[in-house]
């Protein structure tokens, strides 16, 4: 059997039908999900529109670029799902959404194919420069938590969503151990530290007031000034998005190393001994290693 991704044409109009009427009598008489939501969002039945208007090609009204593409069997002539891949990651997306959404037709689920497509999507990310792709998907749908998870899926949060259901949140790193640390890892931190494991980034993604506040009172002890938990929003230190008052403008490392365009610290020649680093590389085992200050 073979399944690949394609990109729609006219030539697939009989087969788009067919598949979008199965799967809307699903959604209306089991209450299943429109996932991936790109595919609905128009109506077949004016193919030209539909196809015209099925990708996003520039960000719009909160929605970020896009890619769809169908997953097809070839031996068949049969279009079996489709997944929908987003560029880049906004607000909304990193807390509830991710880089994919995907989905299989309701005659063709539970035969393997939801692993198949999310594993050829993760191809297309690839291609699209993303090495770091966010995967959610309700708790209760254990059958993509586990096409998830044989593709490397790693469990990062669960949070409550606006619907009262629990989601979870995993990141698969393309071509490589998700666990590893190194230079060319975004989630390094210019002074070593790993914000991926930074509580002010994981109260950020996870919306987690409760831990906002923890975090602001605890550095607001350590470093002697009032720190509000409105003030504990961040996405990391060398990934884009949202910073700490701190991390963006007050931190001396960072800025040194952004002035020196090094990657890390690591990079640059005078770590050893080095004032600007200091306490960070003094007083954490992690940071050292991370940076090779030992070596």
């Amino acid at each position: 059997m073979g399944l690949k991704l394609i990109k729609l044409k006219k030539s697939y109009e009989k087969q788009l039908g067919e598949m979008i009427d199965e799967w809307k009598a699903d959604q209306e008489q089991n209450h299943t999900n429109h996932s991936p939501w790109a595919i609905f969002k128009n109506d077949y039945r004016d193919f030209d529109f539909y196809l015209a208007h099925l990708e996003l090609k520039e960000p719009e009204d909160g929605k970020v670029p896009d890619s769809v593409f169908f997953l097809l069997d070839e031996e068949r002539d049969r279009l079996l799902g489709a997944v929908n891949i987003r560029h880049y990651l906004n607000e909304y997306l990193l807390r509830d959404g991710g880089h994919i959404g995907d989905g299989i037709r309701p005659s063709e689920r539970r035969k393997g194919y939801g692993t198949e497509i999310l594993r050829l999507a993760l191809s297309e990310c690839e291609a699209l420069g993303i090495s770091r792709v966010l995967v959610c998907c309700d708790k209760s749908n254990t059958g993509s938590a586990k096409a998830i998870q044989k593709n490397g899926g790693v469990l990062e949060s669960e949070f409550v969503n606006e619907d009262g259901e629990t989601e979870q949140r995993y990141w698969i790193q393309i071509g490589a151990d998700p666990h590893k640390i190194d230079s060319k890892n975004s989630w390094l931190a210019f002074c070593g530290l790993d914000c991926e494991a930074c509580k002010a980034r994981l109260a950020t993604v996870r919306c987690d007031e409760a831990l906002k506040e923890k975090v602001a009172k605890e550095w607001s002890e350590l470093n002697g000034v009032e720190i509000t938990p409105e003030m504990i929003r961040c996405d990391g230190c060398r990934v884009a998005g949202a910073k700490t008052a701190f991390c963006d403008s007050l931190c001396s490392i960072r800025q040194c190393a952004l002035q020196k365009h090094v990657e890390t610290c690591r990079d640059c020649r005078k770590k050893r001994g080095c004032e600007i680093l200091g306490m960070i590389a003094d007083n954490s085992a992690e940071a050292r290693k991370n940076l090779a200050i030992d070596d």
